[in-house]
């Protein structure tokens, strides 16, 4: 229920509930010069910890007063890339009708929709079924154009609260 600044507090129940909702943002490929049309959704936070880790360990991050932060580049293996495809690019059980119907009833420039996370489609899923196992499956998204990899990564990053703010460097006049 809202309070009198419209603000809604959630019970402990509703809270857990957030777990089985996600962001999807949709992704035209003309953006970057490929035909066609692609879906990517947030990550949680132990999905991001999985895909920006260095042989199972997690990177280190230095977090500032001012919310900037550097991380070791290290963290962002070129593994990274066709991880991020494995675990953003979704499409629904009606191969992406559902998913245009929604953005179709947002509104016209909304950036993202949220939707079930039970109503999403994994393409990894659908992938790993055609190469035969994961390994394949991966190796085959290691040949994916690079403006494809990146532009899924920064809209995935975008969504998922991870998009880097930009760090002005200081000059020392001393």
């Amino acid at each position: 229920m809202a309070s009198d600044n419209g603000r809604v507090s959630l019970s402990a129940i509703d809270f857990l509930g957030l777990v089985k909702q996600r962001k999807v943002a949709r992704i035209d490929l003309a953006e970057v010069g490929h035909e066609g049309v692609i879906y990517v959704r947030s990550l949680t936070a132990a999905e991001n910890s999985k895909i920006t880790s260095i042989s199972g360990k997690s990177a280190k991050a230095r977090y500032y007063p001012d919310k900037s932060y550097e991380m070791d580049l290290a963290a962002l293996t070129e593994a990274a890339g066709p991880k991020f495809l494995m675990t953003a690019v979704v499409t629904d059980a009606q191969d992406g009708a559902l998913l245009e119907r929604a953005f179709d009833a947002a509104e016209p420039d909304a950036p993202h929709i949220m939707m079930s996370d039970g109503d999403l489609v994994q393409m990894s899923d659908i992938w790993i079924r055609e190469a035969g196992n994961r390994a394949k499956a991966e190796a085959m998204l290691e040949a994916m154009p690079n403006e494809i990899t990146n532009l899924v990564v920064k809209r995935v990053r975008e969504l998922s609260g991870m998009a880097e703010d930009k760090v002005e460097e200081k000059k020392d006049n001393s």
